[in-house]
């Protein structure tokens, strides 16, 4: 990316293509708070109308979800050619799916969890916002080397 603010050709996105990007992606990051401190989980997920669906086991994860607590979910991709990048975020409040099962399969039927064991827990996220950027990526002659920012953090 580039170092000047001013160079950036960020594009925001609307909610509807946020929920587009979000139907054609299959993982995301699931962040929580567990306790006092914040967790991130990766989950893979299925979009049913305007939530956020994945299976979850027993853990951490559920402990934190139960609590009611918002979270945030973000996933992210980019293009065929890797010259464009695109991020969106959903924060929102988790609960059980109160949807029809039948659903799930119908929204992808080959959608299954990645990692082994029992995922009985289906979880919605309803959304309270969602936000999503677009921009393309610059070359590695743009932001490479590295910059020295140690000054910002004093």
């Amino acid at each position: 990316m580039s170092s000047s603010p001013s160079d950036s050709q960020t594009e925001i996105l609307a909610p509807e293509e946020c929920w587009k990007y979000l139907q054609a992606s299959y993982i995301g990051r699931l962040a929580v708070i567990n306790g006092a401190a914040p967790e991130i989980f990766p989950v893979n997920f299925v979009v049913v109308g305007e939530t956020l669906v994945f299976r979850t086991a027993p853990g951490t994860k559920l402990r934190a979800l139960l609590g009611g607590a918002a979270v945030a979910f973000e996933a992210d991709g980019l293009n065929a050619y890797s010259t464009e990048v695109w991020s969106v975020v959903v924060k929102g409040t988790p609960g059980p799916f109160d949807g029809d099962p039948a659903v799930l399969k119908e929204a992808d039927p080959d959608r299954e969890p990645w990692q082994p064991g029992l995922k009985e827990h289906l979880v919605q996220v309803t959304p309270a916002e969602i936000t999503g950027r677009r921009f393309a990526v610059s070359p590695r002659s743009r932001w490479w080397p590295p910059q020295d920012l140690s000054a910002d953090w004093t």
